[in-house]
């Protein structure tokens, strides 16, 4: 079933998206987008419709087949898997999903949760494991961390790239300053990028430990 969105992209299998997103060569959205897979269409509609509020580029998908079509399609920060679904679990979707793209931030949800599935969950790669009916109040931060972590790894991916082309830019042109000089301030800036970002992440946590802490509520 596709998900009847008025803002919906050309129809793709069990798939709707909001205009807004962007195939692999469009521009990139500030507060991500976001994949959306449950084989309960009103849940689908649901979480588009809560996401697109805070600023989410959404794509609802009913079906493991529709998510990997998608997947392949457009480039996404975040999924949401549902765990239970017909011929490909939520499991099996996320390892799939993390194979096409290991920067992806992969979260099960499931309404019958079991010790042995959220540590399976875990071993996949899933950076988060939600109860249905779960708050949205505490959907919210953890999608902010977790696109916290995307951009941590992506910059660290970055970083890494940067400090080998500076050894071989050392190595081949020692004579040429200007050159080397640029390299070493784009490493720089990108390392002070990485330390905003690890510092943002661990303020996120300390703010998601005070709303557990203060019963489901944040201070003002």
């Amino acid at each position: 079933m596709i998900n009847n969105n008025p803002t919906a992209f050309p129809n793709l299998p069990n798939v709707g998206l909001n205009r807004d997103s962007t195939p692999h060569e469009g521009k990139t959205v500030q507060r991500g987008k976001v994949l959306i897979v449950d084989d309960e269409i009103d849940i689908v509609n649901t979480l588009q419709s809560y996401l697109s509020e805070k600023g989410y580029k959404t794509l609802g998908c009913t079906s493991g087949k529709g998510a990997i079509e998608a997947l392949n399609k457009y480039d996404f920060d975040l999924i949401l898997i549902d765990l239970a679904m017909p011929e490909m679990n939520g499991i099996q979707l996320l390892k799939a999903a993390l194979e096409m793209d290991p920067h992806l931030i992969g979260i099960i949800i499931t309404g019958k949760g079991t010790i042995e599935s959220a540590v399976d969950a875990m071993k996949a790669g899933a950076f988060d494991y939600l109860l249905k009916p779960f708050d949205f109040e505490i959907l919210s931060p953890i999608l902010s961390r977790a696109m916290q972590v995307r951009e941590l790894k992506k910059s660290e991916e970055r970083y890494r790239t940067l400090v080998d082309e500076l050894t071989l830019e050392l190595r081949k042109c020692q004579n040429d300053s200007n050159k080397l000089s640029t390299k070493e301030l784009e490493v720089y800036e990108l390392k002070e990028e990485i330390e905003a970002l690890k510092e943002a992440l661990r303020r996120h946590k300390e703010t998601y430990k005070n709303y557990l802490f203060n019963g489901g509520g944040f201070d003002e």
